[in-house]
């Protein structure tokens, strides 16, 4: 059986997702193998590995489809990782718009870059893929018993990404939003609905003391303050998400979720309900379009 390999990629949490999951449909559709060795690493807290998020794969080596049976095999293979690329043909991409459909089918291949896309694959087979990638009990169970309750006592919840410390120089501020205009713009979502009362408040930031502050004067909104994985499962449960532009982190939450969502920046003063749309295109970041 053919294989994909992806190694030594870079991006954090959502943009890996975002990869893999392309990759994912193309396998699924198609009936290939994938390992990708790029969730043995990890930008996010103790560095630690990226796989140990997730619920069926062996922890803190490497991702593959389907998962070997014994953790043995996968250490094995994990050594001599790099033996097994010979075959195989390079493909090196950084082009948004190009799609794995166009592969022969014939081949084994491995990816190097950033953009691949299999374009609506992901979506055709979201359901296995979200089963695939779907996050461990330890990360999902303490978010589940803190919004059960929530989620029963509000009609409509809305998520709020804040990305707030890589982003004050990211790209030189261009995707930066301030804590106080996402307050702006949860008030005006309530605004929105004739009963605000009726709508909860989740909200995720990579910043700490911003969490602790808007906690103070907004004690009914949930405050997740879990790792990568938590905080994008926590959206995940929301209707509705806004976040900032320039990121895959909520977008990957509204995909495995099926929640709408908005993307801002600076600029967004108003917007309508129809201003949020469900996830189309699993696309990492592209600059040139944001």
């Amino acid at each position: 059986m053919n294989k994909i390999f992806i190694r030594h990629e870079y991006g954090q949490l959502g943009n890996i997702l975002f990869r893999l999951a392309n990759t994912l449909g193309f396998a699924l559709e198609h009936g290939y193998r994938v390992e990708d060795y790029t969730f043995a690493f990890c930008n996010y807290h103790d560095g630690s590995s990226n796989i140990q998020f997730l619920e069926n794969y062996h922890a803190y080596h490497f991702f593959e489809y389907p998962r070997s049976p014994l953790r043995i095999i996968n250490r094995i293979k994990w050594k001599f990782r790099n033996r097994g690329l010979r075959k195989t043909k390079l493909v090196e991409n950084f082009d948004p718009t190009f799609d794995l459909q166009k592969l022969d089918l014939n081949c084994s291949y491995e990816l190097k870059g950033f953009h691949f896309s299999s374009g609506g694959l992901a979506f055709k087979h979201r359901s296995q893929i979200c089963k695939i990638l779907r996050f461990r009990e330890s990360e999902t169970l303490p978010v589940q018993n803190l919004l059960n309750d929530y989620k029963k006592e509000h009609k409509v919840l809305l998520g709020l990404h804040m990305r707030q410390n890589d982003y004050k120089t990211f790209y030189d501020g261009k995707y930066f939003v301030s804590a106080d205009q996402y307050l702006k713009a949860v008030n005006h979502f309530k605004s929105l609905y004739p009963h605000p009362e009726s709508i909860g408040v989740v909200i995720c930031s990579d910043e700490k003391e911003t969490l602790l502050n808007i906690q103070k004067d907004h004690p009914d909104y949930i405050y997740p303050k879990g790792n990568i994985a938590k905080d994008m499962y926590a959206l995940s449960w929301c209707d509705y998400i806004i976040g900032p532009k320039g990121t895959t982190m909520s977008a990957w939450a509204a995909y495995i979720g099926e929640s709408s969502i908005l993307q801002i920046d600076q600029s967004t003063q108003n917007f309508e309900l129809e201003s949020f749309s469900r996830v189309k295109r699993l696309e990492p970041f592209n600059p040139s379009l944001n």
